[in-house]
């Protein structure tokens, strides 16, 4: 009896593991899958007209001072240090060498042809200003400043609307763009030809000068910041002139290499030159202004 039970128990075991063996290694292999099974990504929505997003003018890189302390123009001077030569950059070039824009005959005048002119700028107006020749000028000029931003500013109390409400001006010389030449471009003429406007609505009568921002040297260039961005916002800044009240002036071909960046002994921050070279631009201006006339020459 002892030997029938235990066949029949053997039986029912035998049974038991053939029933339940398939249902076992289903679950070991279903487990073992999961466990294989990537996990799922979140669908990412890309906005193909937005394109790369432009850093804001908080959060762009302002590249208007020395890389030594701080790249930001909106806390560093320019360079004063002096690591090159007592030579100057360059003789200072007349407008025939620059590519950008019509052939126009620009002529010489004394340092007293700038006594009734307005400079408005960023940190390399900073730098006329401070280290230049043309001392008797006006200058509405502080780090950072950008043709955007112009008009929220308000340099030792006053605003520029202000300045040039209450003064004559017989000339007025403008270099901004470097430290929007990151945004979107068609954003930064927008504000540059109503900057434009307003000065030629307030002094109708005041020839305006437009300069080329500077190159920066070939080492300090960056994505958002480099000399070909600079050339092609330059290129718009030309397309403003029209040669009877409005001129463009190109001083990079002073102070530039072969290769159209700036000249790496000129400089110790990549993007202001020394102060001693302010003197050479200064130069550089007195060589290429508006003659009586303001005839072009094409």
């Amino acid at each position: 009896m002892n030997k029938i039970k235990q066949c029949t128990y053997t039986i029912l075991l035998i049974l038991t593991c053939l029933v339940a063996s398939p249902i076992i290694f289903k679950q070991i292999w279903t487990t073992s899958a999961e466990k294989e099974k990537p996990a799922p990504v979140k669908d990412i929505e890309i906005d193909i007209h937005k394109g790369a997003e432009i850093p804001s003018q908080n959060e762009m890189p302002q590249t208007s001072e020395p890389a030594s302390e701080n790249t930001s123009d909106s806390s560093v001077q320019p360079a004063t240090g002096e690591k090159a030569t007592d030579e100057p950059a360059t003789e200072p070039n007349t407008q025939e060498a620059d590519p950008h824009y019509i052939t126009f005959q620009y002529t010489e005048a004394e340092p007293s042809y700038f006594d009734d002119a307005l400079f408005i700028g960023d940190s390399r107006t900073v730098g006329i200003y401070e280290y230049g020749t043309l001392k008797n000028a006006d200058y509405y000029c502080d780090i950072g400043y950008s043709a955007s931003t112009l008009y929220g500013s308000h340099i030792k109390g006053g605003a520029l609307t202000s300045k040039l409400s209450s003064n004559q001006y017989g000339k007025i010389y403008i270099m901004l763009g470097i430290n929007e030449v990151g945004n979107d471009i068609e954003y930064t003429m927008t504000a540059y030809r109503a900057l434009l406007d307003e000065i030629r609505s307030c002094q109708p009568d005041a020839v305006i000068y437009l300069q080329a921002n500077l190159h920066v040297t070939q080492l300090s260039q960056t994505s958002v910041i480099n000399n070909a961005a600079l050339d092609v916002l330059n290129e718009r800044i030309s397309q403003l002139a029209d040669y009877e009240k409005v001129f463009y002036i190109n001083v990079n071909p002073v102070f530039d290499d072969g290769d159209g960046n700036l000249r790496n002994e000129l400089t110790n921050d990549g993007v202001h030159v020394f102060a001693k070279y302010y003197t050479d631009w200064c130069g550089w201006l007195c060589l290429n202004v508006v003659p009586e006339g303001n005839e072009a020459q094409n």
